[in-house]
């Protein structure tokens, strides 16, 4: 692969990369090896796009389930490096959600709705989203 993506059709890799998304523990370098795919090709996308979704519904599920996921609300200091690269792979996946096979908008809808939810809930007057550090999320 020309641009360092990982090469998810090989079983070890994909397999690593869903067992490092499932623990808080690993999930960073994960998300890192996920966001290798900012400067892939267009067929590199759509070749390995249902594994990035589901590896992206992984990382959903344990930061649902351990540290709660929502925009619009702020995290312990400590889970903000998750929650901020978890958004980060969710922004990517919008920027490039036309080279994903259309057989994904679904899925892709559904994890893209905690992005595009326009509710700002402040809290003493500040914005969660200025948390995470991501300008595409703050609504001004």
């Amino acid at each position: 692969m020309p641009n360092n993506v990982p090469n998810l059709y090989r079983w070890g890799v994909f397999t690593r990369l869903a067992n490092r998304l499932d623990s808080l523990d690993r999930m960073l370098e994960a998300l890192d090896e996920l966001m290798k795919f900012s400067d892939a090709e267009d067929r590199q996308i759509r070749r390995y796009g249902r594994k990035i979704i589901t590896l992206t519904e992984i990382a959903n599920a344990t930061l649902s389930w351990q540290v709660g996921v929502s925009l619009i609300m702020f995290c312990r200091e400590n889970h903000v490096q998750h929650k901020s690269a978890y958004y980060k792979l969710l922004l990517l996946i919008k920027c490039r959600r036309s080279a994903f096979p259309a057989d994904l908008d679904d899925r892709i809808d559904e994890l893209l709705a905690r992005v595009e939810c326009m509710v700002v809930l402040r809290t003493r007057g500040i914005d969660p989203r200025t948390q995470l550090g991501i300008k595409e999320l703050i609504i001004k």
